[in-house]
């Protein structure tokens, strides 16, 4: 299409429906572009009634394939100002709270880019009260690029200061600029509300984050007056600060907006995953202080912020340092918040495992004896399902050779955990037995002991005429099997999903066939192999023999509370 047919086009049918009519090669030719951008230039206006009444009736892919195009020929219309920022504004308004919907407002800063006069034009028209001009106000500032202008908005009321200061956190400044802007912007955000404030803080945020010899003074007394405040908006400030920022931050700032975001309610989730990101960040730099924040966010929360909702945290913790692990899980066990204990039980499990979690050391347990035996019994309080896990604090406390605590935790090691667990434990205790510590004989001990009585469990339990004949276990399985296919189909007549869905079903195999035809349009049968899928667990022998005093020693240890001389 030449000029001339594309200006006709566009009279009879609209500058929308032209943009939608075009081919997606055809929105690849940039001298296309140019040339749909001249004719919609020539008209007598940008958009005719007829243009916004179709744009109206757009909706989903079809408004922003629409959009797509348009932001490529935005920054290459020759229109007034006014025009061009009611086209940006109509789409940017008619794309909602999708995130490309900004994107007309990059092309309208290219737009200004290309033209200075662009941009004073609608400076000028802003400071004059256009409200229109006001809403692209910061785009034109950004273009022309001119700090004294952008503090010049800065410093003024309104939404002229919020585009100023936006524009200023946008713009590439020198350090003496940075210096005077962020002084500026913190100095204002102390008379303002919170809501306020956390913008304002953000933005200067963004300008230090541009240089590192940046004095931040300042923004630890600006975090400390936000961390006095429970509004969300001050949380979530918080909360992204640390997760954008935490390597410029000072330890004051860092510690400041630490306490903060413990305000956070636990129904605001985008804040808590911008919580969860900063604490991930923070583990690989100070794991000791993002375990003890996050400890103390489940706390105060009651559970209500846990695994789920720290999943980068908790991932962080196990593809990192173990020795990290060991002391978040030893402080954690030590301190004895139900809660928080309840958490850590879910983020370690032995499932498929033949080592503990957790690799716990001498040099990680407390030196009072009494906390030793403490750290132990609430770890087979709340780890009693990963026995190895548990018996790591025994050995440890073991290989110490404290005498107070070495006969306690021994018994421990035999009662309750030997007692329940025969398998992966015992293993793992005899594979590290073989050492020459001093744990050796207190772990022999307890092997022997729990031999002997679980052998003497095998001897008695074998009472043969009690047994069924196996031709009526056989019996009772063909009930059951007939009972739950009877079951099965009686609930699938009564299913609405019946008459409208195929059913399909699924044979256990080592491979699955399937038939497809090859390029000649021959049917040839394929053959998939499958791969074997497992998981092992063992369950603890109490829940059979003495399930009520298995789980009251359990609850016992778990609410226990830890004595402090």
């Amino acid at each position: 299409m030449n000029l001339h047919e594309i200006e006709q086009r566009i009279v009879a049918q609209g500058f929308f429906r032209t943009l939608q009519e075009l081919d997606r090669t055809d929105r690849k030719d940039e001298n296309l572009i140019r040339a749909i951008a001249e004719a919609a230039s020539r008209r007598n206006v940008l958009l005719s009634q007829q243009d916004l009444d179709f744009l109206r009736k757009l909706s989903g892919t079809d408004f922003f394939d629409i959009q797509i195009i348009a932001c490529e020929i935005i920054p290459f219309l020759d229109a007034a100002p006014n025009e061009v920022m009611n086209l940006v504004h109509l789409l940017v308004e008619k794309g909602g709270d999708d995130l490309a919907a900004n994107q007309p407002n990059a092309a309208f800063r290219q737009w200004c880019e290309s033209d200075k006069r662009r941009a004073q034009e609608i400076i000028s028209s802003a400071r004059a009260g256009d409200s229109l001009s006001l809403r692209h106000l910061v785009f034109a500032l950004e273009s022309k690029d001119d700090f004294q202008e952008a503090m010049r908005s800065a410093e003024a009321i309104g939404e002229e200061r919020t585009a100023g200061v936006l524009a200023l956190s946008r713009m590439a400044l020198t350090l003496a600029e940075a210096e005077q802007a962020v002084a500026y912007i913190l100095g204002i955000a102390e008379s303002c509300e919170a809501e306020g404030a956390a913008a304002l803080i953000k933005a200067a945020l963004d300008i230090a984050a541009k240089h590192e010899d940046l004095d931040r003074a300042e923004f630890a007394e600006a975090f400390d007056r936000t961390a006095e405040s429970d509004y969300p908006i001050s949380v979530h400030l918080m909360a992204n600060a640390l997760n954008m920022h935490l390597n410029q931050m000072c330890p004051e700032e860092v510690q400041r907006c630490l306490e903060g975001i413990l305000k956070v309610n636990p129904e605001n989730r985008g804040t808590i995953q911008e919580i969860d990101s900063a604490l991930r960040r923070l583990w690989k730099s100070n794991p000791q202080q993002a375990g003890q924040t996050a400890a103390n966010l489940i706390a105060r929360t009651e559970g209500a912020i846990g695994k789920d909702e720290l999943q980068g945290f908790f991932s962080a913790t196990v593809s990192g340092d173990r020795k990290s692990l060991a002391t978040l899980a030893t402080s954690w066990l030590l301190e004895g918040n139900y809660h928080v204990c309840s958490t850590l039980t879910s983020h370690l499990s032995e499932i498929n495992r033949t080592s503990p979690c957790v690799d716990i050391q001498p040099a990680d347990l407390p030196l009072d004896p009494i906390d030793q035996v403490f750290l132990c019994r609430k770890a087979i309080g709340f780890l009693f399902l990963s026995p190895m896990t548990a018996a790591s604090w025994i050995v440890a406390v073991l290989r110490a050779g404290n005498p107070e605590a070495t006969r306690e935790v021994a018994d421990l090691l035999f009662d309750p955990l030997l007692l329940n667990y025969g398998g992966a434990l015992k293993d793992w205790l005899e594979s590290i037995n073989g050492t020459d510590g001093p744990e050796t004989k207190a772990i022999s001990s307890a092997i022997h002991q729990a031999n002997k009585l679980l052998d003497g469990f095998e001897a008695a339990r074998e009472v043969v005429e009690l047994e069924p004949q196996a031709s009526q276990r056989a019996l009772v399985r063909f009930q059951e099997a007939e009972e739950a296919a009877r079951i099965q189909e009686m609930a699938r007549e009564k299913s609405i999903f019946a008459q409208i869905v195929t059913t399909q079903s699924l044979l256990y195999g080592d491979q699955s066939s399937f038939s497809m035809k090859d390029g000649e349009g021959n049917r040839c049968s394929q053959a998939v192999h499958m791969a074997e899928m497992s998981v092992s667990s063992e369950l603890p022998k109490g829940v059979i023999f003495d399930p009520v005093g298995t789980e009251w020693l359990l609850e016992r240890f778990r609410h226990e509370q830890r004595v402090i001389a």
